[in-house]
């Protein structure tokens, strides 16, 4: 699973490369057509729109390419990764912490023992141990956990024995629909 920050330096070298690209297929056009082209608020000709119209058709195509290939959203493809999604930390409902089983009241719940989670309670009819869980670190990306979410109702976030929370699944949709 991708962090933000990894996700954030993809959405950059996807918009770079469209860019380099389209300005690349606008730059050998005009080199093809004796680099008389004039785009512009003054002066605009048939061989200047051609270059522009290449470049947004092949700058266009790039970014759909490269958002397949990198699988990142569009909001952060655009903004070059200046917008990337949310952290799985930042996104994360609080859950109770017990030190026993007896203390739990039939909801989610993470056991631990010390300061150490052992398992998570609710998730199914037995205690789930910590290891078999759906944990994921507080920096995965928020759009990172649809595999998870086919599985599990919920995906906790925690990093070691720091317990940030839980997402839940209709959350997570609620997200991705907005």
């Amino acid at each position: 699973m991708r962090s933000v920050r990894q996700l954030r330096l993809a959405g950059l070298i996807a918009y770079l490369a469209a860019l380099v690209a389209g300005l690349l297929a606008s730059g050998l056009l005009d080199l093809a057509l004796g680099g008389h082209g004039e785009i512009g608020w003054t002066h605009l000709n048939f061989d200047g729109f051609l270059e522009g119209l290449v470049f947004l058709l092949i700058f266009t195509l790039a970014l759909w390419v490269a958002k397949q290939a990198v699988r990142v959203s569009a909001t952060t493809l655009l903004s070059a990764g200046l917008f990337g999604p949310p952290s799985a930390r930042r996104f994360a409902r609080p859950i109770p912490l017990v030190e026993t089983v007896e203390s739990f009241e039939g909801r989610l719940a993470v056991l631990r023992e010390g300061e150490a989670p052992v398992g998570v309670l609710g998730l199914e009819d037995r205690v789930v141990p910590w290891d078999e869980a759906p944990v994921v670190s507080g920096e995965t990306a928020v759009t990172e956990l649809g595999s998870l979410f086919w599985r599990y109702p919920v995906v906790l976030v925690a990093d070691g024995n720091t317990v940030y929370g839980a997402i839940r699944r209709e959350a997570y949709i609620k997200y991705l629909e907005a």
